[in-house]
């Protein structure tokens, strides 16, 4: 694990650069500085005399080739859960009402959910339009490759079905276990999966003019920089249809220099605390307002007592994290949560943590340990995996992983997992000795280590007698 000198301040110039071309992504407080020591890891991994010959050589490839493709998965955020932000959802529900009553079969209204994560949110949107009876085709696109076997395999862990209320979840999924789902409904389904990647042309709709009716594309701009974001906004203003409607997350809105592109020009309408978009020439008088009805549909009775929105949403805790909290504050705060009990508490300071800087490797091993408590196993190896991305030598992060393998039966993995256990533990110096919160989470660290090494050995061994 002996890394030699190298110019530290040239490689984190060009790996910024290189991530900003192949994403538009803005990296984030201290995460440039500690991509040096990820690239020196990657270096050492891969055979490269030091960590710049490895930055250059990652200049001459495409975003996605393999090496290219690993690093941008473990950059891209994967925060989403079903029913995310149900005043917007509101908002949705009306406009696929409006929307829909001139769809069918032969023709479903296009709906494009850009950088959509693990799929949630298709998901989602095809449950609203089931709900409305609303012939809807259904395309998620993200940068991130794992993101997207997710999406396409469509099981779950309670995690991301925390906001999902028991009659929808009846309605829309089938158990596969005690703690995981799986979709089951024709039109969730029927979404389909693509890799896209943002700073590219929109992909093109059925619609005989290839646009989109709806487009959304929430809380992804708050990651890119000025002038990624400015091209991404180019993009999808092109890619709507003339009575379309663009969602962004509840709290991002497009700038009035991003408004003025030499393309489609946008207008921003209001719904609520956010915004939506739709195509400059579109009549005023076509904005949609959530909940909106009138006299000629209501009787008396209705008006005088509206009834309530057919919303069964989950409340939702908030942790207290401030925006000016550091990494560090938030990994505190995640192991005060864990010390609590309170996992879901946990789990968003963790969410932001790793959102704000994606280099900090035990907050990813920190996330494995979370969600394998909150029975999100697959979602925990994923973490497990991308603190070992970052950190190979993390025993830890591969005693988490190697467990979990063992539970799904990939013994053949789970077998990597141990023996990658077993080199962390003989690496020297140690790789836990900068760690914040797990020695105090994990107990006594010679307990443990004792404890990894015991598990570790015997796992083998079973493997070798059969």
């Amino acid at each position: 694990m002996t890394q030699r000198r190298f110019p530290r301040r040239e490689v984190i110039t060009q790996a910024c650069e290189l991530f900003e071309r192949w994403t538009g992504f803005a990296l984030r407080g201290a995460a440039p500085t500690r991509i040096a020591d990820t690239f020196a890891r990657r270096a050492e991994a891969l055979g490269y005399d030091d960590p710049l010959t490895y930055v250059e050589a990652l200049q001459d490839l495409s975003s996605t080739a393999a090496e290219p493709q690993r690093l941008v998965n473990l950059i891209t955020n994967g925060l989403t859960a079903f029913w995310r932000d149900e005043p917007q959802l509101l908002a949705l529900r009306s406009i696929l009402r409006k929307l829909g009553a001139s769809a069918t079969r032969e023709r479903p209204l296009q709906i494009w959910c850009a950088g959509v994560s693990t799929g949630e949110e298709a998901y989602t949107v095809a449950m609203l339009a089931s709900e409305e009876q609303v012939p809807a085709d259904i395309l998620g696109t993200d940068v991130n490759t794992e993101f997207l076997s997710v999406a396409r395999r469509g099981q779950y862990g309670s995690w991301s079905l925390r906001r999902l209320d028991e009659t929808r979840r009846r309605t829309f999924l089938r158990p596969l276990n005690e703690h995981t789902f799986e979709v089951a409904h024709p039109d969730l389904q029927a979404v389909r999966f693509d890799h896209h990647n943002l700073l590219h042309t929109a992909p093109r709709s059925r619609r005989a003019d290839m646009r989109w009716d709806v487009i959304l594309c929430r809380n992804v701009l708050i990651y890119f920089t000025p002038r990624a974001s400015t091209t991404v906004v180019g993009h999808l203003a092109d890619a709507l249809a003339h009575d379309g409607y663009l969602m962004l997350g509840s709290s991002e809105q497009i700038h009035v220099e991003q408004l003025n592109t030499q393309g489609p020009r946008l207008r921003p309408t209001r719904h609520g605390e956010g915004f939506l978009y739709r195509r400059h020439e579109t009549r005023p008088g076509q904005t949609i307002e959530p909940g909106a009805w009138t006299i000629s549909e209501s009787t008396l009775e209705e008006l005088l007592n509206p009834p309530a929105p057919d919303y069964d949403g989950l409340d939702e805790v908030t942790s207290d994290v401030g925006l000016n909290d550091t990494v560090v504050n938030l990994l505190q705060d995640a192991a005060r949560h864990i010390t609590d009990g309170e996992l879901r508490l946990a789990m968003a300071c963790l969410e932001a943590a790793t959102s704000y800087d994606p280099f900090v490797v035990e907050g990813h091993c920190l996330m494995g340990e979370v969600l394998a408590a909150l029975d999100s196993r697959r979602a925990a190896l994923k973490a497990y995996q991308k603190a070992l991305f970052l950190e190979p030598y993390h025993w830890v992060a591969a005693w988490g992983a190697a467990r979990l393998h063992e539970h799904f039966g990939e013994l053949e993995a789970a077998r990597r997992a141990w023996r990658q256990t077993l080199e962390g533990l003989a690496a020297h110096p140690d790789p836990l000795r900068f760690a914040l919160v797990l020695p105090r989470l994990i107990g006594p660290m010679d307990d443990a280590r004792q404890q990894a090494h015991e598990q570790a050995h015997r796992a083998l061994s079973v493997v070798s007698e059969l």
